[in-house]
């Protein structure tokens, strides 16, 4: 159950993150935000950092 929380958290923010980011990027470049392609971009970061941090913890397990 703790792995379980752990990973919804990951996702959680990594969502959160990726929506100020694409916001703050879109500022900078004098775009409108596009808040679709954001959670789009924003999801698939969390789901990649969460398997990369998964796998890792599976590779350092004695």
């Amino acid at each position: 159950m703790r792995t379980i929380a752990a990973n919804l958290t990951t996702i959680f923010w990594g969502i959160m993150y990726g929506e100020v980011i694409g916001y703050i990027g879109s500022a900078l470049l004098q775009t409108p935000f596009n808040g679709t392609i954001a959670l789009d971009v924003a999801i698939v970061g969390a789901i990649v950092a969460l398997v990369g941090v998964n796998v890792l913890k599976m590779v350092m397990k004695p």
